[in-house]
């Protein structure tokens, strides 16, 4: 069987796949530390309302399963409908957007349908067991997603961002060195007001193996390790250790703000996300453009080439030349810098001669003639 199938992902169970350097979810594979990376990206202004939505069921379940009748009757719609509305967030995001969705909006239809609302009040029955564990489950996910959103974003700025060198060894003393800071985890405490998936560095696990196609070659079985978690927290922490186990670690894009998953011993700056400057690049690309336009403007071929096309921008606004002899000239001033650039001895003897605006302006009468 391929990796990752039969998992049986919810809002209540966390499970992924693990071999090598990768892990596999729903049977899709992703690099190791991709989903720890990915709840970093939620946007800040997002966090509130996710936070209320998970909130907001917290004091109406206890009242469908224990209340009287008539109030339980009453609340069970708004209920439903407040789970509803947190299941619409929660898909946005890592990795409830890879689940089932058609399966998980089955099992709450079931769940909340009012014909159930009898024996979802039955004590110990299946469906109450059942109505119980998902609203339990459900409600502690943003919470987590908010606990581990702070402290990934710590750790990566305070110590990721500071490293020299990015391997095993480097990502191992900069998490010894944050989870033993005092300061991350006055920072942790002072997030973590409900005693509700507290942010933890030793997650709780377990895991079995399962057998599966080799992904280089299907014609191979290999051992695969299926984890297993019961909490959202113990999820997204084994994802950030066994990615920095293998060298993958978060870092933030400094073209567009978001942060991405560096895979070898790179120092990373720019994502391959596209540019929010220009859309026909990617932020590599853009990052790439705008260092060699830093570099020109230092080499002395492009600041004579400044100089001079500046000049002749500053006598056509005061009406020195006409329009065509700015265009031509400005023309001629690129040609003699790209054959600057390409032709050494040429940059040495005689680009300098020929820049001179007394010679760039009499070239352009002359192709104007």
């Amino acid at each position: 069987m391929p990796l990752g199938v039969q998992q049986n992902n919810d809002f209540t169970q966390f499970t992924m796949d693990v071999w090598n350097d990768k892990i596999f979810y729903q049977e899709q594979e992703f690099p190791a530390g991709f989903m720890a990376m990915s709840i970093l990206n939620i946007p800040e202004e997002e966090l509130p309302e996710l936070i209320q939505a998970g909130g907001a069921p917290t004091f109406l379940f206890p009242v469908v399963v224990q209340g009287s009748d008539e109030d339980a009757a009453a609340v069970f719609p708004q209920l439903r409908e407040r789970i509803l509305y947190l299941t619409e967030l929660l898909w946005k995001y890592p990795p409830f957007c890879y689940n089932d969705y058609e399966k998980e909006m089955s099992r709450i239809n079931i769940l909340f349908d009012e014909r159930n609302l009898l024996q979802i009040r039955t004590p110990n029955s299946e469906l109450q067991t059942e109505f119980l564990r998902f609203c339990v489950g459900i409600i502690r996910i943003p919470i987590a997603m908010y606990h581990f959103y702070a402290a990934g974003r710590f750790f990566e700025l305070d110590y990721l961002r500071r490293l020299k060198k990015r391997n095993e060894t480097h990502f191992a003393v900069a998490a010894h060195d944050c989870f033993n800071s005092e300061q991350f985890w006055d920072e942790m405490r002072s997030l973590q007001s409900l005693d509700m998936e507290p942010f933890t560095v030793y997650p709780e696990l377990s895991s079995s193996y399962v057998f599966a196609r080799s992904p280089k070659n299907e014609k191979e079985m290999v051992f695969v390790e299926r984890v297993i978690f019961p909490r959202l927290t113990d999820f997204y922490t084994y994802d950030l250790m066994n990615g920095l186990h293998h060298g993958h670690a978060p870092s933030q894009c400094q073209g567009c703000g978001r942060y991405f998953l560096t895979t070898n011993g790179h120092i990373p700056k720019y994502c391959d996300g596209v540019a929010p400057q220009d859309s026909r690049y990617t932020c590599r690309q853009y990052g790439a453009m705008m260092h060699q336009k830093e570099q020109n403007k230092q080499h002395p071929v492009y600041r004579l080439f400044n100089t001079r096309t500046d000049t002749i921008r500053k006598h056509h606004q005061r009406g020195k030349i006409s329009d065509d002899l700015r265009r031509e000239a400005l023309y001629l001033a690129g040609s003699y810098r790209d054959k600057a650039l390409m032709d050494n001895d040429y940059a040495a003897d005689g680009y300098a001669h020929d820049m001179e605006l007394e010679h760039i302006y009499a070239e352009a009468e002359n192709r104007l003639k």
